[in-house]
Order: structure tokens, then sequence, then C-alpha cells
């Protein structure tokens, strides 16, 4: 423990002590008495001083170890509870403020968000039928090209619809220039209105019919509405207008018949018979005559044997007519819009819907169009289906036996405002078949 040289600086300070004497029975020992050969050891100062005894004094840096320990465990648990339970305060801590330094300032309170409302599903709509048109003829009347004409029938029209306008759009810009296609589609759909309609609205949970009236009383129409992807879209666009004789503008005018056997020259021209001729095939029965009884005017045979016609089949909804080879055919996707366009661009359009109430055409018809009573001369029968026909005679509404769904058939006369097609238009809906 001490190297030679302390020892001996021990022993030469240290005083000299007699040693005790062992205790003994017979004899006391004095206070005075000195006990001598005694060896005492001395521990240095600085020696006790950087070597405490155990015990004797606390040691300070392992209290410090403990308390840090338990301060981050504490941080630790803190931590995972905020991180598991409250994780909002984390994104509020870390993530920018977009409030700027002038706004903090201010200690103003801060608005919270407006939540837009949530689409609408399947089986509610936001806005009624009404409405819906409303905004449809303003966004019409807006469109300056084709293209954004088009646009705003995508947004409000059936899939069957827009299809077929888009297809006469195409078609248009083969021939014509853009301003000249927009005009053509403008007069494909209801004439302009200013405002001053008058209109009422009738619905069902899965139709709504709009029945608008112009104030110069001429004409008026009906707007089929029906839900596609839980919203109100455009259907149907029908319109019955006055035929006169006269020359005012925006009336109906007859088409021209040379020989007057009661076909018009254009649909002579599409039957392949005579304009000049009242009996093309010299059999002594006039053209007309053949063509109501559903015989050939222009040779042997029965109608359907007629070179200038064509057979139109649609598997999908079981239906079948005749059509002018001639005239181009347009048909939709989803095979629930078929529109036959003559050359000058007037058209007959089959549209197809469903009939979900399964009613009978006539109450159908009494409901959209909000009449008591149909007069018998508007009332059509086939062998596979029952009608009703329009009161200016340009559509025809039809139901097959199981009343699953209501066929229109309409003739769009276009900017042309002539009857060319009248007779073709019989013709076609006599010959529609519509099998279960």
């Amino acid at each position: 423990m001490f190297n030679q040289n302390q020892l001996h600086s021990v022993e030469a300070t240290s005083p000299t002590v007699t040693p005790p004497v062992p205790p003994n029975k017979d004899k006391t020992i004095s206070n005075t008495e000195t006990v001598e050969n005694t060896e005492i050891y001395y521990m240095p100062d600085n020696f006790r001083k950087n070597n405490q005894v155990a015990g004797h004094k606390v040691h300070i840096p392992g209290v410090w170890v403990l308390v840090i320990t338990i301060f981050l465990l504490i941080c630790l648990g803190g931590g995972l509870y905020i991180y598991w339970l409250q994780p909002s305060f984390l994104t509020g801590l870390f993530k920018p403020s977009a409030v700027t330094p002038s706004e903090t300032s201010i200690n103003k309170e801060i608005e919270p968000p407006i939540i837009p409302p949530a689409e609408p599903t399947d089986t509610q709509t936001n806005n009624s039928a009404k409405q819906v048109y409303s905004a449809f003829r303003i966004e019409l009347a807006g469109a300056n090209t084709p293209e954004a004409y088009l646009f705003v029938y995508s947004k409000y029209a059936t899939n069957a619809k827009y299809e077929s306008l888009k297809t006469e759009k195409d078609r248009f810009e083969l021939t014509y220039n853009e301003t000249e296609v927009l005009t053509k589609l403008r007069e494909m759909g209801l004439p302009l209105l200013d405002g001053t309609e008058d209109i009422s609205e009738i619905s069902s949970d899965t139709e709504t019919t709009l029945t608008i009236t112009k104030t110069n009383n001429r004409e008026s129409g009906k707007v089929v509405f029906v839900l596609e992807e839980g919203q109100w879209k455009v259907s149907q666009e029908i319109w019955n207008q006055e035929v006169s004789s006269g020359n005012e503008t925006g009336i109906i005018q007859p088409g021209v018949d040379d020989d007057e056997d009661g076909l018009t020259n254009e649909e002579e021209i599409a039957l392949g018979t005579n304009p000049k001729a009242v009996d093309s095939d010299g059999d002594t029965y006039g053209d007309l005559a053949e063509i109501n009884n559903e015989y050939n005017p222009t040779g042997e045979g029965k109608l359907s044997q007629n070179k200038n016609l064509a057979s139109y089949l649609n598997t999908t909804f079981n239906l079948s007519l005749l059509y002018p080879v001639s005239w181009k055919r347009t048909i939709a996707s989803t095979d629930d819009s078929i529109m036959l366009t003559a050359p000058e661009n007037q058209f007959i359009q089959v549209l197809v819907q469903p009939n979900g109430d399964r009613e009978t055409i006539a109450d159908w018809y009494k409901r959209t169009f909000e009449v008591d009573t149909i007069p018998s001369n508007q009332l059509l029968t086939a062998a596979d289906w029952q009608g009703v026909r329009s009161p200016d005679g340009l559509s025809a509404y039809v139901t097959n036996k199981d009343k699953s769904y209501i066929f229109t058939v309409t003739y769009n006369l276009g900017s042309l405002r002539t009857l060319n097609y009248k007779n073709l238009f019989e013709l076609m809906l006599r010959s529609l078949k519509i099998t279960a």
C-alpha cells in the first residue's frame, strides 16, 4: 500500500508510544504508563480524499443516469401515445401553416373549411328535370362551336341521344364548314327558346316529361327525361307543329308531288318509282295504293322485294323495319337509338327506353302528355305491339307485348320544314315488328 520512502517518513514523524501491558488480575496499570514497540499505520490525507469509504458519500453519476433514463422513458411513452391516439396533433405540429404572417399576428379565428356536398348516388338527384332543362338550354345557347354544342349534350342527354348527335356531327363535317355544322346541329334539336315559354312538369320515379308551349301558340312540344346514372337526362325532344299550304316562316309545308299520286318526288326517288307517273310498273294499281297494301310499286311481289328497300334488324331489342337503302343508317353502341337519314338530312329515328311501371301504351301516353282521353284516330294496332300517334302524326309511341319497353318512332323535318317523307314514315311504321 505504501512505498518505502512514505513508510520511513511516517515512522520519523510518529510519536513513540509505549504499548499497553496485558491485563493482569493482580495489577492495575495507570494512565500515565506508556506502551512500547507498537507500530501504527497512517493513511495520508491525499489518499483519503480521493478514495472515500463506500457508503459514506452518495455516488452522484449513477443517480443522474437513473433520472435521465426515467425521463427518456416518459418522453417515449408520451410520443407513442400521441402517435397512435392523437395523430392530428403531430400533423398540426409539423405541417407548414398556410396562414400568412400578417394573419397570424392578428390573432383572429380561422373559419372551418367548407366541405362540398357528396356526389349524388344512383338513387337520388340534386336537381329536378325542369332545373336540368333550364341549365341545358342556357349552355346550348352559349355553345359557339360544334364541339362545344356536342359537349353540352354529353352532360345533359342520354348516351343514346348523345351518340346519335355525335354521328350526325361527324357526317356533317365531311360536307360543311364549322359554322354550317353548328347550324345543322341546332336544326336537329328544339326550336330556339327565349325564356318566355310556359313549361309544366309531370314526373314518375324513373321518367319526367316537360310540356313546353311557345308564346306564339304555334309550337308546343315535350321533352322526356329519364334517370341515367342517377341524373335526369334528356331522352327525347318532340315538337308538334302546324301543317299549312301557306308560306309563313316556321310552318311545315307539304312536299312537291309532280304526278299528284300522293307520293312526293323525294319519296319516289327513294322507292325507285317514276315521279312523273301515277302507276310506275303499269299494273293498273297506283304507286301509293300498292305501298299502302304492302306491294311492290316497281314490279311483282311484296313491298319487301323492292330492291330500293332494306330490312334493319336489331337483336338487342328484337325489332325490325324497312328503310330506303339510299339513306344513311346510324346505330348507337347501346342499340337503343336508330337514326335513318335522308340525303337532305331529314331523318326518322327509333328510340328505346324502359317501361319501368309496365304501363299500357295508352296509360303511358295519358300520363306523359297529360291528357284524359285519346282520340281513336291516334290509336295504332299491330300483331305484336300497341301504339299511339301524336296529334301532328310525326311521332308514334309503341310498346311491345310484355310492356317492357317504349319505342318512339319520330320523323324529324330538320330545317327544311317540308313533309318530304310522310308516306315513307308510315311505311316504316307499318313494317315495324317487335318480337318477344
